[in-house]
């Protein structure tokens, strides 16, 4: 029973093995103490001509709605591809979902979380 896993076993072993030999060998060639200019703000190779700021919370707040909504749609993409097969138990499920999507949506537009201002 094992012998099917073993090839499995041996891979994950050797991926382990080497990011950490990599990571390791990169902490061991690498510069031990940068200086100030490799610490510095670098962005397209122009310097920066105001201190760095910090994003608003909202930002993160909208991205991150934006993206559980994204992969709720992305998940209805194989549900629809396979539709027929799953027939009538597939569509109840789907359908399921999508209300839970609804009710999240809802949610967070009644709580303002779509409001940058």
């Amino acid at each position: 029973m094992f012998t099917n896993y073993t090839a499995l076993l041996i891979y994950f072993i050797v991926a382990f093995l080497v990011a950490f030999g990599m990571s390791y060998t990169s902490n061991l060639l690498g510069p031990q103490a940068p200086g100030g200019l490799k610490k510095a703000t670098y962005e397209s190779g122009i310097a920066p001509e105001a201190p760095v700021g910090y994003f608003s919370v909202r930002f993160y707040r909208v991205a991150m709605f934006f993206m559980i909504f994204d992969v709720g749609v992305m998940a209805l993409y194989p549900w629809a591809v396979s539709l027929t097969t799953l027939r009538q138990i597939g569509f109840e499920k789907a359908l399921f979902f999508l209300i839970i999507i609804a009710f999240a949506f809802a949610y967070v537009w009644n709580r303002g979380g779509f409001q940058w201002d």
